[in-house]
């Protein structure tokens, strides 16, 4: 009957009685006489199991220590989903008492549920999933999982139902005591984390071209395609706004379906530096082409400078747009969720350099010269195309992209039929 109930995901509590002639408890309990057992539900909170998928989608391994018997543990865990698509593996503590930690780190990796779990095994657990590789997050809210909290990477508390103790040696407390809310700092955590290099990945580029420039034109000797003030301006107002809006991008679509970072990764790596390099290269033309279109039809001056000038300070404004990511091509199916900061940036950044072209107090300023029709043309042409190219480059990422996201969509469909089915089962035994 134990096993019964606990196959049904109830904890099993055994009942016994014995007659005492004083109210004093005895030194020895014994000579009891058996009543039977009741088993009680603890119902999950509705959408765990979704929340477990989700944590799986996200390449978060989901454990279970519980100090419920092994049948119990393993319907709770089978309910969960903990286990995914594999077989659910579950370890009594028993196990743990004397078993070598290099042996526990090597099954750590592969258990889904520790069953019968004393408090002091949680700290042992803890240690040996570290010793396996994992970036550990612990939760707990009584004053028995405080070594543990303390002892994991990320140690998250309950803040509402939660002890004291719990709460002072955890990294992160969940005031709402609701597991969901770990996947929304997850998703803003990968998102402060690719804003940040997407910021760098559009400063570094950006500013690798106009050396490129720079260096080009004295190189050939055109002279500088650019005087301080124009380079001033580009670094002081131009780069500055779009860059912080780039900090503010929203989520991107499927963050949520990629594999959490190596924590020894560098935020930028050698193909990222290739990539900038590239694209610097590729805008850098855009701008030199138009400078020396400047040249050949007025000669060295300040009407080359101002081609090269309102060329490179306009492809740096697009650039912005191209740097919210690495995978998605401005023009494809799956557009980027809006930033409207990213377009103020860019609308008040492009009426600033309007204005600096058009009024001759801001020329004289500058040292640029008004712009004739031919001349927004060459600058129209030297943005668009290199921003194309670039665009064009990211082809391969996106199809992967897009075919992950498909197939992310099609995951959540399969995850939300179950839920439906899971409801109907329920409420016909309602």
């Amino acid at each position: 009957q134990n096993e019964a109930m606990a196959g049904r995901a109830l904890r099993v509590l055994g009942v016994a009685w014995r007659q005492l002639d004083t109210g004093r408890m005895p030194a020895k309990t014994g000579q009891l006489t058996w009543v039977g057992i009741t088993g009680m539900a603890d119902p999950m909170r509705p959408g765990m199991d979704r929340l477990i998928a989700e944590y799986h989608r996200a390449g978060i391994k989901t454990i279970m220590i519980t100090g419920d018997q092994s049948a119990t543990a393993q319907a709770i865990g089978e309910e969960l989903g903990l286990s995914g698509d594999q077989p659910l593996k579950v370890l009594e503590s028993s196990a743990l008492d004397n078993m070598d930690p290099a042996l526990l780190a090597g099954l750590a990796k592969d258990v889904h549920v520790f069953a019968r779990v004393s408090p002091a095994h949680k700290l042992q657990i803890v240690r040996a999933l570290q010793e396996s590789g994992y970036v550990v997050a612990m939760t707990g809210d009584g004053i028995n999982d405080g070594p543990a909290l303390k002892a994991a990477d990320i140690g998250v508390a309950m803040g509402a139902g939660g002890t004291n103790v719990a709460r002072d040696v955890s990294d992160v407390v969940l005031e709402d005591d609701n597991l969901h809310t770990m996947t929304t700092a997850v998703s803003q955590g990968r998102t402060i984390y690719s804003n940040i290099r997407k910021m760098i990945h559009f400063m570094v580029s950006t500013n690798l071209t106009e050396i490129e420039v720079m260096l080009a034109g004295i190189a050939m000797g055109a002279g500088e395609a650019m005087n301080p003030m124009q380079l001033l301006w580009i670094n002081l107002v131009t780069d500055i706004f779009p860059g912080l809006a780039l900090s503010m991008e929203p989520p991107e679509e499927g963050i949520m379906g990629r594999d959490p970072r190596d924590p020894d990764e560098q935020m930028i790596a050698g193909n990222d530096l290739v990539r900038m390099g590239v694209e610097s290269a590729v805008i850098g033309v855009g701008t030199f082409g138009a400078f020396l279109y400047g040249i050949r039809r007025y000669g060295p001056g300040p009407a080359a400078s101002t081609l090269a000038f309102n060329t490179l300070t306009l492809s740096e404004l697009a650039h912005a747009v191209s740097s919210r990511s690495s995978q998605r091509i401005l023009f494809s199916n799956h557009a980027l969720p809006p930033n409207p900061h990213l377009v103020k940036a860019i609308a008040g950044m492009a009426g600033l350099q309007f204005l600096v072209s058009a009024l001759p107090g801001a020329r004289r300023l500058l040292g640029t010269t008004p712009l004739g029709v031919a001349d927004i043309a060459v600058i129209a042409a030297g943005v668009l195309v290199p921003l194309l190219v670039n665009e064009a480059s990211k082809s391969g990422a996106a199809e992967r992209a897009e075919a992950h996201d498909d197939e992310m969509s099609d995951n959540d469909n399969e995850i939300l039929e179950g839920d439906y089915i899971q409801a109907d089962t329920e409420e016909s035994r309602a």
